[in-house]
């Protein structure tokens, strides 16, 4: 479990890391869909291909010959309503046979008697109540069935039959044989229960049958047909197939499977897929379940012949013999309401008979889409290195270098997808590759979006305490701005601390210490984030704060510096508000003590992988808690290191003293805070300023008398700028010097002997 802790503990590593985690998951559970093919997933693909369809059909060729005899609108106009006599449609058959038609197929189903045919018209007039005859002469015509039974023999005829899924005993009777390459591929052929066959007399007659039933996708799009199919153990042939086989004289259609041919990567010898079948010297390729997948054209003319010109005599045979002669001519019905319209990749309303006719000119013309074994595992290989990729690389990149990326990734494999299908009849899905992409972009782009703003919500609660809301959205924005460890930097440092609060908490129940503190220290919070503080900690009745981090602060020893004022004057507000209060227990005087000091220290999250803070460390930290210590020593609320100092040019301020405090060998100059650039330019404060300096020389220069004289003067004049304290502390220090002076190498400096 250590790498949860790596992760938890390198927040960058986490936002790049568990984003690219998240990819790789649905890289995988992209590829396991490709596996598993869920239905609306491939509808997506066949809508794709259906495009690609649109947009480049096949070019019609018209010398492949095959053609159709349309029974369309026209015919029915010219020749009445359909079902037509059979005594029409032998001499439809006998005018194509003359023409020398090669093999005539039909996409109709002659499964019931001619109801027009004398043996049942004389019935129909035999039950007229106005009939007188007998009808001897009826009796005497021949049967319009048998009539048109001898038509199909005078030719090569395929009939067509349906295939149900209601389960019956009929059968056809002309089911044609199969070489087989292999064990018979039960289970990948699609399997009917029962049949519509033509009349037994029909089938008698002809040379083949074939089914016409097509199973379309569920949008109702014929995109593949079958060209096997069984009923239990009984395999038959399409009615494209059955015309093929009877027009090149072949016996039987070769059937080569996986586990006969060796040529797919998988064979199973149990359960083989249909890899091609073969025709005389023509091989058809199939899908493992023994369809076909359809290249269709745009609508041709040239392709069909309506029925009412072959029936016509009126228009010579001679005008059209050439375009049936030797020709597979397929007879189906293309007008309106005989319910034999399908839908195709290109039209969305076609006669069934197209489809067959279509099937027939493609394995003619050897022009073929193809889907081989290893196509799918192309697939899959591109998708699991577009999505890996993807999956690495977007977390690195920002939102308009991920954008390119995943854009730039779905053009290559759309574009290669459409160039092999558009050059080389090839059927490459991008449709898992795309979805695989998309959905890696939007999901890694919304986690590292969530880890963001995860990591700016903690960001914000962490230091919503400490550091003012502009700070806060600006650290939130670049957690960079945060390291475990630190930088060095030059900070303004502040210790505050509440004078005799051990004092001030032994009157009052743990409540109202609670409330006091509050009171005290809310809006000495507000007042270090107004002026860009970053609170280091609250100690109790002591708050540690800091200038310059996490973000640069060109002006954090003046930031520093008003702050501090402000707090003082804040203060003395509270006092004058609560000293009288009922409702808080409030002394009857807070004071403070404020140390500033600027130096370089070490910033940052300090502390250990498990729990850190934002705080730094560094001999200028300390040597600030020791100034703030010194304020109780030197009588005043404010008291500023000489680094500071320096910095505070238009500020009033005094030098206290030179000294060396505890800890420290080198010795430090302090200066009291007095007020801000507005008080340094009055005139009380120069001359009280100008009298200090004459002061601090005398002291340093052991002239007592002088000294003393001047901090007696100072005492009373600096009464109103709270520094007669300072300068009663200052007597008393003189009048011990008298008694015991300093040594010959004393420079000024005090050594203080408590922090």
């Amino acid at each position: 479990m250590k790498w949860l802790n790596w992760l938890n503990a390198t927040p960058k590593r986490r936002k790049i890391w568990l984003p690219s985690l998240l990819g790789l998951g649905l890289t995988l559970a992209f590829f396991s869909a490709n596996i598993v093919k869920p239905a609306a997933i491939e509808q997506l693909g066949n809508l794709l291909f259906d495009s690609y369809q649109r947009a480049k059909p096949r070019i019609y060729n018209p010398g492949t010959p095959v053609r159709i005899i349309d029974i369309d609108n026209e015919s029915l106009k010219r020749l009445g309503q359909w079902p037509w006599p059979r005594t029409t449609l032998a001499r439809l058959q006998n005018r194509l046979t003359q023409a020398g038609a090669g093999v005539i197929a039909y996409d109709i189903i002659f499964a019931e008697k001619d109801r027009t045919s004398p043996e049942n018209i004389l019935k129909v007039l035999s039950q007229n109540p106005a009939a007188k005859s007998d009808f001897s002469a009826v009796k005497t015509l021949q049967s319009h069935d048998r009539i048109f039974a001898r038509a199909l023999q005078r030719n090569q005829t395929v009939l067509g039959f349906f295939l149900t899924r209601e389960k019956n005993s009929i059968r056809p009777k002309l089911s044609g044989k199969f070489a087989w390459g292999g064990s018979s591929p039960k289970q990948r052929i699609e399997a009917y229960n029962g049949a519509i066959a033509p009349l037994d007399i029909f089938e008698k007659s002809a040379t083949g049958e074939g089914f016409v039933s097509f199973n379309p996708s569920g949008d109702g799009i014929i995109r593949e047909a079958p060209l096997i199919a069984r009923i239990g153990d009984d395999y038959y042939r399409s009615l494209s197939l059955e015309a093929l086989r009877i027009a090149l004289r072949q016996g039987a259609v070769k059937v080569r499977l996986s586990n006969g041919t060796g040529e797919l990567a998988s064979p199973q010898a149990e359960n083989p897929e249909v890899a091609k079948l073969k025709v005389a010297d023509m091989t058809i390729p199939t899908t493992p379940n023994a369809k076909f997948r359809v290249y269709y054209t745009k609508p041709v003319k040239d392709r069909y012949i309506p029925a009412w010109k072959i029936l016509s005599d009126e228009i010579p045979m001679s005008s059209w013999a050439d375009k049936v002669a030797g020709h597979i001519v397929f007879v189906g019905t293309g007008a309106d309401g005989l319910k034999d319209l399908v839908a195709t990749s290109i039209m969305p309303r076609a006669p069934g008979v197209l489809v067959h006719a279509q099937i027939v000119e493609q394995i003619i013309d050897g022009q073929f889409l193809k889907r081989g074994y290893k196509m799918s595992r192309w697939e899959k290989f591109f998708l699991l290195l577009s999505g890996i990729l993807l999956s690495l690389a977007l977390p690195r990149l920002n939102a308009w270098q991920g954008a390119v990326l995943a854009l730039g990734l779905s053009g290559v494999v759309f574009y290669g997808s459409w160039r092999a299908f558009a050059v080389h009849q090839t059927l490459f899905s991008p449709i898992y590759i795309l979805l695989a992409l998309l959905t890696i972009y939007l999901l890694t782009r919304f986690a590292s979006f969530y880890l963001a703003e995860t990591e700016r919500a903690r960001i914000r609660s962490a230091f919503s305490m400490y550091l003012s809301p502009t700070m806060v959205k600006k650290v939130s924005e670049d957690p960079s701005l945060l390291k475990l460890g630190g930088v060095e930097r030059q900070l303004t440092i502040m210790f505050l601390d509440i004078r005799s609060f051990s004092k001030i908490s032994e009157n009052m129940q743990p409540e109202e210490i609670t409330t006091f503190l509050n009171i005290f220290l809310s809006p000495m919070t507000d007042i270090l984030q107004n002026n860009q503080a970053t609170i280091d900690k609250y100690i109790g009745d002591a708050i540690v704060a800091f200038w310059n981090a996490p973000l640069d602060d060109e002006n954090h020893a003046e930031n520093a510096g008003k702050a501090v004022l402000q707090m003082r004057d804040k203060l003395a507000k509270l006092n004058a508000k609560y000293q009288d209060s009922v409702e808080v227990n409030w002394p009857k005087e807070v004071a403070v003590g404020i140390g500033l000091n600027t130096g370089l220290c070490c910033v940052g999250n300090l502390g250990s992988n498990q729990r850190f803070s934002y705080s730094m460390i560094g001999d200028a930290a300390n040597l600030a808690s020791r100034i703030e210590g010194l304020t109780k020593q030197y009588k005043v609320p404010l008291l500023v290191g000489h680094a500071t100092a320096k910095q505070l040019t238009d500020y009033a301020l005094l030098e206290a003293d030179k000294i060396r405090v505890v800890g420290r060998h080198t010795p430090e100059r302090i200066y009291i805070l007095l007020d801000g650039p507005a008080q340094a330019k009055r005139a009380d404060y120069k001359e009280i300023e100008a009298l200090h300096k004459a002061f601090l020389k005398a002291y340093r220069k052991r002239d007592w008398k002088e000294a003393e004289k001047l901090a007696r003067h100072l005492e009373k004049k600096g009464k109103e700028l709270g520094l007669s304290a300072y300068y009663r502390m200052m007597e008393c220090r003189i009048e011990a010097y008298r008694e015991t002076p300093p040594d010959e190498g004393w420079g000024g400096v005090y050594e203080a002997t408590q922090k």
